[in-house]
């Protein structure tokens, strides 16, 4: 019969970044050979030989410790373990455990048949309470991120927003012609839609005041024709993920709460539909923003920009310490970024530069690109203040940024151009909403 004992012992999964620090015992056994790392596993231990990142720089190795997290947590399958790591300084052992609970997630709620295999591997880490957050978070925003558009609208949004942020007051909700005679460009955006999709702009507020004051705004497109600009079947067909930012800036709130930053944190949420009626914006049509100048609306498919321009003016009559806003806003940073590496943007240098060292210790990339203020005039309109879209096929990621700097007064910002969406890869066959750039930007609050 198993004691107690044994049945509940933990077993060492040892970390190593050279060969030099694997024990003689096993210098001469082979390991099996993944694309990253090396694992060896033996009746009382796991040998995990991580020299293959071992030239990666920070950001890179600290992201891949994620996905090895992930992965090793489904190579085990099952048992009880701790970790005995052996790595580098420049990473931070968190981020596996991180990629660990990572592994649990799954989105089978439309699946007539649910997985009923699960992993019941076990591992213990003293900092449990914030990697049980960080994980919570990811699975609330791959599930709103992942339900689609006919199941959540913007009201669906700003409802799950309301259950989900315990810890913030519903300040502040314009609709119809409040919403309108307040914020016109997100109701010309939305305006196109169904009756049980209108558009709608909301406001939470931490119920804790501090003296320093944050706003977080999220684009919430629901689903995203392109308007009378449509977009293609295949340009179309991720659509759904349009809301990530909002989605990611929900998750990130919540996480701002659970930590107990403490930081009087405001978290804005423009929620539209980008549909086609008779009710929708055109081509060439004039809006006045909320700011007052006129926009010339370029392209109906640049739609994200306008909503987060209102938000942004919003946000910007306060004057707070910051402004961030996360937004699913441009194919073009994709083409130079690919999916995994969200762009931003910022108008401060030393704040860019803390966010950046903040992306370097947690493995959460997001990557710098310029405010490149020689382009602004690719804004240029005939007939309006500007236009919302650039005129040229190039740098489409920062005219766009250069359109919402145009709304953000005296006050230091930052603006996240993400994608929001993972495919499978050689870690996990997981594809879906993704959570991106919330790591960084909750080790970057903290320190604010």
């Amino acid at each position: 019969m198993t004691s107690k004992r044994k049945q509940f012992a933990k077993t060492p999964i040892s970390i190593f970044f050279s060969d030099d620090q694997v024990p003689k015992k096993f210098k001469d056994t082979s390991f099996e050979e993944f694309d990253s790392y090396s694992v060896l596993k033996t009746e009382g231990a796991i040998l995990i030989n991580l020299k293959k990142i071992s030239n990666l720089n920070t950001l890179q190795k600290n992201h891949r410790l994620l996905l090895i997290g992930l992965a090793i947590r489904k190579f085990v399958k099952s048992g009880n373990f701790f970790i005995e790591y052996f790595g580098c300084k420049k990473t931070d052992i968190k981020i596996f455990f991180i990629g660990w609970h990572l592994a649990e997630y799954s989105f089978d709620k439309f699946k007539s048949k649910k997985k009923t295999k699960k992993n019941n591997a076990k591992i213990h880490f003293e900092s449990s309470s914030e990697i049980k957050s960080i994980s919570e978070s990811y699975f609330y925003v791959r599930d709103l991120i992942n339900t689609p558009a006919n199941i959540l609208g913007p009201k669906e949004i700003y409802n799950s927003a309301k259950k989900y942020l315990k810890k913030f007051d519903m300040v502040n909700l314009k609709s119809g012609k409040s919403l309108e005679n307040n914020f016109p460009l997100i109701s010309a955006v939305g305006i196109g839609a169904s009756a049980n999709r209108q558009p709608i702009f909301c406001e939470f507020k931490s119920k804790t005041k501090y003296k320093k004051k944050i706003v977080l705004i999220g684009k919430g497109v629901s689903f995203d024709t392109g308007g009378l600009n449509i977009k293609t079947g295949t340009g179309m067909s991720l659509m759904k993920k349009d809301m990530g930012g909002a989605a990611n800036c929900i998750g990130l709130a919540k996480l701002f709460s659970d930590v107990g930053i403490q930081v009087d944190l405001h978290l804005l949420l423009c929620l539209v539909e980008n549909s086609i009626s008779k009710k929708s914006m055109r081509p060439s049509d004039i809006v006045k923003s909320r700011e007052g100048s006129f926009v010339e609306i370029g392209d109906t498919d640049a739609e994200g920009r306008l909503i987060l321009a209102d938000a942004i003016t919003y946000a910007s009559e306060s004057k707070p310490d910051l402004i961030v806003d996360m937004a699913t806003l441009t194919g073009a940073s994709r083409v130079a970024m690919g999916i995994e590496v969200p762009s931003f943007f910022c108008n401060d240098d030393d704040l860019a530069m803390k966010l950046i060292d903040s992306s370097k210790r947690t493995g959460d990339p997001l990557w710098q690109l310029p405010l490149w203020d020689n382009y602004s005039n690719q804004l240029n309109s005939e007939h309006a203040d500007f236009k919302n879209i650039g005129n040229s096929v190039f740098g489409g990621a920062i005219t766009a940024a250069l359109f919402l700097q145009k709304f953000v007064k005296n006050t230091p910002w930052i603006h996240i151009d993400l994608m929001a969406w993972t495919r499978a890869n050689k870690y996990s066959s997981y594809e879906g909403g993704e959570a991106m750039g919330i790591r960084a930007l909750l080790d970057f609050f903290k320190s604010f």
